[in-house]
């Protein structure tokens, strides 16, 4: 069955609306509040000024003396808008490595994490250009993708 390029954008978006808020972000909480906030609490040196504050369904903020970090989990709702995006005009290569980059930042913001604990401050600043960067990346990447949907709307499959 053949749909419309913008029928199949709202559908594609409406499917990973109810995915994301039904099954993922309740997931992400889970993880969290019962993994991921208690592991880092534990894993703080007591002798130096970090703490954890802002906690929420997908994000924590790692709080430095010198400035706030917010640590959000990989595959949080940014990736899900935007790989509603990209599904809807069939971007394979770029969900691919929109996939790949969310697997490898399991492992940097993990690292990350510990090396601005162990007081290396310099990567509190590469995590918050990345937070600012990143996301904007991803969406004008899968907008320009649209640029098609709404150029030709009789664009086949």
């Amino acid at each position: 069955m053949k749909l419309i390029p913008f029928k199949r954008l709202v559908l594609c978006l409406l499917g990973i609306s109810i995915i994301y808020i039904g099954i993922i972000r309740p997931t992400q909480s889970v993880i969290i509040n019962r993994w991921v906030v208690p592991y880092f609490e534990n894993v703080i040196p007591m002798d130096i000024d970090i703490s954890i504050e802002g906690v929420s369904e997908d994000q924590f903020d790692l709080v430095t003396p010198f400035q706030s970090i917010k640590i959000e989990l990989p595959f949080n709702g940014w990736y899900w808008l935007t790989l509603g995006l990209m599904l809807s005009v069939g971007n394979k290569q770029w969900i691919k490595w929109m996939t790949i980059y969310h697997l490898a930042l399991f492992l940097i913001l993990f690292l990350g994490a510990h090396l601005i604990m162990a007081g290396q401050d310099w990567f509190a600043i590469l995590f918050n250009v990345h937070e600012h960067i990143y996301k904007v990346l991803f969406l004008i990447v899968s907008l320009i993708g649209l640029k098609r949907v709404f150029m030709n709307p009789k664009i086949d499959d």
